[in-house]
């Protein structure tokens, strides 16, 4: 299938089915297709099929009659209720984008989908995991739990997340300042997402811009709001509930000094 989708032609016509479609590209898309079945649910399907601003009717070559319908980010949410009578039939299908992907692939992260926006009637450009509307930046890049952590997370704590880590965890120390590597929090966002991409709240487009507007690097002589960890552990040496030994090699080497301060810093970089 070509990567784009066909405007609203409903069409009663099985002769010639290409005649209603118009090829275009519009971003993000999920087609779904299925066939006549013996079901008693197949009427209900039908119906909720036929309200589909990109509903039709086609016949493929062996002359077997399926409904196609194609749904953007916006009305995306209006899927479930069909997917939930279709998505055990055998012969349903889905294309993410022009390329054709498997129901076992699909679920992973519509799985993901379902337990973060399920509850959603509609989506907006604007919606995306980790978006927070009290601020100029989100609590986090990627999905729920593999995500680049914007939200304060104590340093203390940090290694306890495995698929999640602090945007600042990624760099190295040069000198007296820490050089922020920006494209390693790509890599790992590509990398523990590489299953989630096709999700529709997936901030594909917002990654980039939030990522390139982080400090590429920060002085703590300068930059009063961090130290390096050695210096904060100094500070924190009278916190029961830490190891100072597992702190050491687990922490990032640099850390913001305390909730306060971090988000200060945060604010004023988002700001500009």
């Amino acid at each position: 299938m070509k990567k784009a989708f066909a405007q609203k032609k409903k069409t009663e016509s099985k002769s010639n089915p290409e005649e209603s479609l118009r090829w275009v590209d519009r971003g993000w898309y999920l087609v779904l297709e299925f066939e006549l079945v013996h079901s008693p649910k197949l009427d209900a399907a039908l119906e909720l099929a036929q309200k589909n601003a990109y509903y039709a009717e086609l016949v493929d070559e062996r002359g077997v009659t399926f409904y196609r319908t194609i749904y953007f980010k916006t009305d995306f949410p209006k899927f479930l209720e069909i997917y939930d009578i279709v998505g055990m039939w055998k012969n349903t299908k889905l294309n993410f984008k022009g390329d054709d992907i498997t129901k076992n692939d699909f679920e992973i992260w519509y799985t993901s989908y379902k337990q973060y926006w399920g509850h959603r009637k509609a989506l907006n450009s604007a919606d995306y995991c980790g978006v927070n509307k009290m601020r100029h930046y989100p609590d986090f890049l990627g999905c729920y739990d593999r995500c680049i952590e914007f939200r304060w997370r104590d340093p203390l704590f940090t290694h306890y997340q495995f698929s999640s880590k602090v945007w600042y965890s990624f760099g190295k120390r040069v000198g007296h300042v820490y050089v922020l590597d920006k494209q390693a929090i790509l890599n790992h966002l590509e990398k523990v997402n590489k299953e989630y991409l096709a999700c529709p709240c997936y901030g594909h487009s917002l990654i980039d811009l939030y990522v390139n507007k982080l400090p590429k690097e920060m002085d703590p002589a300068l930059h009063k709001e961090w130290q390096f960890k050695e210096d904060y552990l100094k500070l924190s040496a009278n916190k029961s509930y830490f190891n100072h030994d597992i702190a050491l090699s687990t922490m990032p080497e640099i850390c913001p000094v305390n909730e306060k301060a971090y988000y200060k810093f945060m604010d004023r970089i988002f700001r500009s």
